[in-house]
C-alpha cells in the first residue's frame, strides 16, 4: 500500500513539473507583426534631384522622367536699358513648369557667343563708360564683352543681380540660381571669346579673391533663401570653390561627357550639397559609333561627383530610356522602405515600438528637408492623427540599409478602433500628406506607405 501511494505521488509529481515546464518550450502567442515591402523600379519625381530639362522635353514624351526646367537668359533680355526689368521673361518660364508641378532654374548670362548678337550684356553699360572688347562670333558680328575687373560694369551687373534678388529671393517655385555674372556663358572661364588683343587672357585673368568678392558675393547678398550654383571654371578658383561649399553655394559642372576636370571639386560636395551636370554638347554627336561611349563616361563621372541633377538630351533619352529610367532613380538619392514590425494592438496612453528598415539606393545622400512621420489612416485612408518620429533621413548614406526605431505614444483623446498603421516623408509639418515617394509597393492613394491595421483599446 505504501509503495502504491508513493508511485502516484511520483506521478502527480512528474505530471506536475511537466506542466509547468511545456509553457517554456511551446511559443508564447504574440502581436508582433513584420511585414516586408516589395521594391519597385518606377521612376519617381521627388525633390530636390533628378533630369532637368532645357526647354523641350516636357513636350516630347517626357514629363514622367523631367523634375526640373531649366534657361540661361542674356541680361539684355531682362534689361535691355537700364532700370528696365523684363521679369515676365523668367516668370513665363516659372509659370510654364509650374503648371506641370514642377520647379525652374536658371542663371542670367553677361557673355554668350553662341548667339549672335552685339549686345548680351546691355548697351548702356558701354554707353556709361564700361572697357569692352570685341569679341568675333562665327556668324562675323562682333558681341561686346566687358572687361572683368571694370568698375562701371561691375556696379551695372550687381545692381542687376540685386533687383534679381529682389525679384526672386525665396520663390518657392525655384529650385536653384547659377551664379553667371563671369566668363563666357557664364561659365567662370574665358575660353572661346576670340578677340583682336593677344594677351586678352592675360589682362583679364582675375584673382580668386576678387571673383569672390565681386561676383559671388553680390549673389549670396541677394539670394539668402535660393541654392546658388557656380559653374566650375577654373583651377585656380578651387580654394574658393571649397570655400563657398562649406558656405551653402554649391558647384554644376557643364561638360560632362567631354571634360573630366572639375570632378574632384565637385565630388567636394558630397554630404554637403547637390550636384548638377550638363553636357558639352548634343547626344548626336556621339552616335551612331560613340553611343556605348558616351554612356560609359557619363558614368564614370556620375561615380566621382555623385550628382543630384541631371541634364535630359532629347536624342539620349529616346535612343536609352532604360537607361534614363535606372538614372532617374539612381542620381542624388532614392529612398526605399524594406521592412516594418510593429503590434497590432495597442492601447491609448501607451507607448509602442516600430523598427523600420530602409535603403538609400541612390548615388547621394538627400539635401532636402525631410520628416519622418507616422500616421493613423481611416477606412477610407484619411489622415487621423500623425506623429513626427525622430529619424532623421540626412543621416541614410547611399548603397546602405537603414534600421530604425520610432517610439510612438498613442493619443488617451483618440476614440478606441481600428486603424492603418502608415509611414510617410515629408517636407513641411503643416502638409496634410506626404511629398516623397518611395521605390517600393504599399502606397496608397495620398503617398502614404501601409504598415497593417492596428487595433486601439482603452
Amino acid at each position: 500500500m505504501k509503495k502504491k501511494i508513493i508511485s502516484i505521488v511520483a506521478i502527480l509529481l512528474v505530471v506536475a513539473i511537466t506542466a509547468a515546464l511545456i509553457p517554456l518550450f511551446i511559443p508564447k502567442k504574440t502581436d508582433l507583426t513584420t511585414k516586408n515591402f516589395v521594391d519597385t523600379d518606377e521612376v519617381l519625381l521627388n525633390p530636390g534631384k533628378g533630369f532637368v530639362d532645357y526647354g523641350t522635353m516636357i513636350y516630347n514624351g517626357a514629363e514622367d522622367y523631367v523634375s526640373i526646367g531649366y534657361h540661361r537668359f542674356n541680361w539684355v533680355k531682362i534689361e535691355p536699358t537700364e532700370g528696365d526689368y523684363h521679369f515676365d521673361e523668367i516668370e513665363h518660364k516659372i509659370e510654364s513648369y509650374a503648371k506641370r508641378n514642377k520647379k525652374f532654374a536658371f542663371g542670367v548670362m553677361c557673355v554668350n557667343t553662341s548667339a549672335d548678337l552685339e549686345y548680351v550684356t546691355p548697351q548702356y553699360v558701354f554707353e556709361k563708360g564700361a572697357k569692352s572688347y570685341d569679341a568675333k562670333l562665327e556668324s562675323g558680328i562682333y558681341q561686346k564683352v566687358p572687361s572683368w575687373t571694370d568698375p562701371v560694369y561691375l556696379e551695372c551687373v550687381n545692381k542687376f543681380v540685386k533687383a534679381l534678388g529682389d525679384k526672386f529671393n525665396g520663390d518657392e517655385r525655384i529650385a536653384f540660381i547659377d551664379i553667371l555674372s563671369y566668363g563666357n556663358w557664364g561659365e567662370q572661364h574665358l575660353y572661346h571669346i576670340e578677340v583682336d588683343d593677344r594677351d586678352y587672357m592675360k589682362k583679364e585673368k582675375i584673382t580668386p579673391e576678387f571673383f569672390r568678392e565681386n561676383y559671388v558675393k553680390p549673389y549670396m547678398e541677394a539670394f539668402p533663401d535660393t541654392l546658388l550654383f557656380n559653374p566650375w571654371g577654373e583651377e585656380d578658383f578651387n580654394e574658393v570653390y571649397e570655400e563657398l561649399i562649406d558656405e551653402g553655394v554649391s558647384l554644376r559642372r557643364d561638360g560632362i561627357v567631354k571634360y573630366t576636370n572639375g570632378l574632384d571639386m565637385l565630388a567636394k560636395c558630397y554630404g554637403k550639397l547637390p550636384v548638377v551636370f550638363e553636357y558639352a554638347g548634343n547626344y548626336k554627336d556621339y552616335i551612331p559609333n560613340e553611343e556605348e561611349e558616351f554612356n560609359t563616361e557619363l558614368q564614370k563621372a556620375i561615380d566621382i561627383a555623385k550628382p543630384s541633377y541631371i541634364e535630359l538630351d532629347e536624342d539620349w533619352f529616346k535612343n536609352n530610356k532604360e537607361y534614363c529610367a535606372y538614372l532617374a532613380n539612381r542620381m542624388g538619392y532614392y529612398f526605399r522602405l524594406k521592412q516594418a514590425q510593429f503590434h497590432r494592438n495597442m492601447k491609448l496612453g501607451d507607448c509602442t515600438t516600430i523598427n523600420l528598415t530602409f535603403a538609400n539606393d541612390g548615388v547621394a545622400p538627400i539635401y532636402e528637408k525631410c520628416l519622418v512621420y507616422v500616421g493613423l489612416l481611416d477606412e477610407n485612408g484619411e489622415v487621423v492623427e500623425k506623429k513626427l518620429t525622430d529619424l532623421n533621413p540626412k543621416t541614410w548614406l547611399p548603397d546602405t540599409k537603414i534600421q530604425q526605431s520610432v517610439h510612438l505614444t498613442i493619443d488617451e483623446k483618440m476614440a478606441a478602433g481600428e486603424y492603418t498603421l502608415a509611414v510617410g516623408l515629408f517636407v513641411n509639418e503643416e502638409d496634410e500628406n506626404p511629398t516623397y515617394l518611395l521605390g517600393s509597393e504599399g502606397k496608397n492613394a495620398n503617398n502614404w506607405y501601409v504598415l497593417g491595421d492596428v487595433n486601439l483599446s482603452i
